[in-house]
């Protein structure tokens, strides 16, 4: 007989199993953990009273009822054994290109890196950071997006799981350290923009199908300036998302996805002063949505529908993550992750309108890319493959399937990636002999 104590724990997996080992027994007490602090001989008691070794023999009379779960059970039991990546696991990617330094997010590690721009593995070596940010200090989690204050020098983050913070660290810091500010931010959240012209700050909200505008140095529990909210926004599982100052707009990725209580919470006008108790909602089921880039006008503000909308089938957009802009080039950069591409889009395109150059194929080595960043000065874009310890540079003109300039390998090539994200429940498969992780 097997029994499994399966739990996740971020984005690791652990699991207890087999005789010997933690296992709970049919009337719910504990078989001892190997190198437990007990005799050799009591500790073979214990296993044979709790049914541990099928063998049929059972505890000395002698011994009171409950000495085995009052003695063993609970505690810092250690696993059998960890599914776990040992190496981070580059999400999102921003280029400081005046300074040489390009920044990445590991939601794998809960840790922020900075690379040389010019790094890049000539074989199958890893990449040394020239900084890294990580350990409880930090407060960092599931992190998602990164950005930067380059005028700063301030590098931006956000917890997309549970933290529900942003949090800011001088690009100068490395190690366990605490964040030069914090800002409480919604449930979450995952994208993150700044405009240095309009000094502002933008988070893009998934469940909740929001935009939330802050002024940039916002902290602590400071409210946002506006919200972009509501069913004639379009907004679906919103994901990448860029605040454009120049142009005074905001553009979305999104997903697709709608909950099922429309409006969303929060959305329903305001109670009347002297009234009891506003109307319920109606619930609704719901539904998915195509893929879209939706924009809006910079100073949107509730529920508005979105100024222009790419959308359709010629788009191929599918799980759109990260987004950037040439703005000298007017140009939108999506990585789309379902299909490991990247898809260029003009800024002002409208409708289902097919991209003006897609990076994609064995060649371009993207796989699962969740980051793209522009490096305008030098005329490339970045791409953080989450299905691969790589992140990889292209020229900002690059089309088809074409081998990447250089390629940046924060692990060994071909270690393997256990693609966890946001684990939230797992399961075994007896029949199989499988465990299901749900991401």
């Amino acid at each position: 007989m097997r029994r499994l104590i399966i739990a996740t724990a971020g984005l690791m997996l652990l699991s207890i199993s087999g005789r010997h080992s933690g296992e709970p027994t049919a009337d719910g007490t504990i078989c001892p953990v190997p190198g437990s602090p007990l005799s050799e001989a009591r500790l073979l008691a214990i296993e044979r009273e709790n049914g541990c070794l099928d063998d049929g023999a059972a505890a000395p009379d002698s011994w009171p009822p409950g000495w085995n779960t009052a003695t063993i059970a609970g505690g810092d039991i250690q696993p059998a054994r960890v599914v776990a990546d040992p190496y981070p696991t580059l999400h999102s990617v921003v280029v400081d290109s005046e300074r040489n330094r390009v920044f990445m997010s590991d939601p794998n590690r809960h840790a922020l890196w900075s690379y040389d721009r010019l790094a890049a593995s000539k074989g199958r070596e890893q990449i040394e950071p020239l900084t890294g940010v990580r350990g409880p200090a930090t407060g960092m989690m599931f992190i998602a997006a990164i950005t930067l204050d380059r005028d700063e020098q301030e590098i931006y983050t956000v917890d997309n799981d549970i933290g529900d913070r942003m949090m800011v660290f001088p690009y100068d810091a490395a190690g366990n350290v605490k964040p030069k500010r914090v800002l409480d931010v919604p449930h979450q959240a995952w994208g993150l923009s700044i405009s240095p012209e309009r000094n502002e700050l933008a988070v893009s909200v998934e469940s909740s199908r929001q935009i939330v505008i802050y002024r940039k140095g916002a902290e602590g529990r400071e409210q946002p300036l506006r919200t972009v909210r509501g069913p004639k926004t379009g907004l679906g599982d919103p994901h990448g998302v860029f605040l454009d100052g120049r142009n005074n707009e905001i553009i979305v990725a999104n997903h697709g996805n709608q909950g099922g209580r429309q409006p969303a919470p929060g959305d329903a006008p305001a109670r009347q002063r002297g009234t009891r108790v506003s109307e319920p909602q109606p619930i609704v089921g719901g539904r998915f949505d195509e893929p879209s880039i939706t924009v809006y006008n910079a100073d949107a503000k509730g529920d508005v529908a979105p100024i222009r909308r790419i959308q359709g089938e010629k788009t191929g957009l599918n799980w759109p993550m990260a987004i950037d802009v040439d703005r000298n080039r007017n140009e939108i950069a999506v990585a789309n992750n379902g299909d490991s591409s990247i898809r260029v889009f003009r800024r002002t395109d409208a409708g289902d309108v097919a991209p003006v150059r897609v990076i994609k194929g064995p060649a371009t080595r993207i796989t699962g890319p969740m980051g793209v960043a522009y490096d305008l000065k030098n005329n490339e874009i970045w791409v953080a493959n989450y299905g691969d310890h790589t992140a990889l540079v292209f020229s900002n003109t690059a089309s088809g399937n074409v081998a990447p300039k250089r390629i940046l390998r924060n692990a060994p090539a071909g270690s393997p990636t256990v693609g966890f994200g946001n684990p939230g429940a797992v399961a075994y498969d007896s029949k199989r002999d499988e465990i299901l992780v749900p991401n």
